[in-house]
């Protein structure tokens, strides 16, 4: 069954499929801006992370910088969805709803940024983001 199609009377999730739709500017625009962000906030507060941390803090800042990075790449390419490696203990359960959403898109594509249900996919970026900043 394809991802958009209407199910016991329930309309199909928004998702960025549809050019110029609220769910596509805000993964095409919105959602970089954010990265872009948090990107910037690390990278200000470099010297606090060495006078705390030493050079562990700056490792850890250029992990952060470098998998947040990686990520806005991602999202902007309309790369398919990875799963979470952290361990966490929710960590599982993103993974079994994106292997969900994989399974309803079937064998003909990936679930990715563009084609998943928008909420998924902002929700999984902050989780990302979480995902980036805990790894060591």
């Amino acid at each position: 069954m394809a991802v958009d199609q209407t199910v016991h009377g329930v309309p199909p999730s928004l998702s960025a499929k549809v050019t110029g739709s609220f769910a596509y500017l805000t993964i095409r625009d919105r959602m970089p801006t954010i990265l872009t962000k948090a990107v910037d906030t690390i990278h200000r507060n470099k010297s606090k992370f060495f006078e705390e941390h030493g050079e562990e803090g700056i490792s850890a800042e250029k992990q952060a910088i470098s998998l947040l990075s990686k990520l806005r790449n991602e999202l902007q390419t309309d790369k398919p969805l990875l799963e979470l490696m952290d361990g966490l203990p929710d960590t599982e359960s993103w993974n079994l709803y994106m292997q969900r959403q994989q399974s309803q898109l079937g064998d003909q594509e990936s679930a990715s940024w563009f084609k998943s249900p928008w909420l998924y996919v902002e929700c999984y970026m902050y989780r990302r983001i979480q995902e980036a900043i805990g790894l060591k």
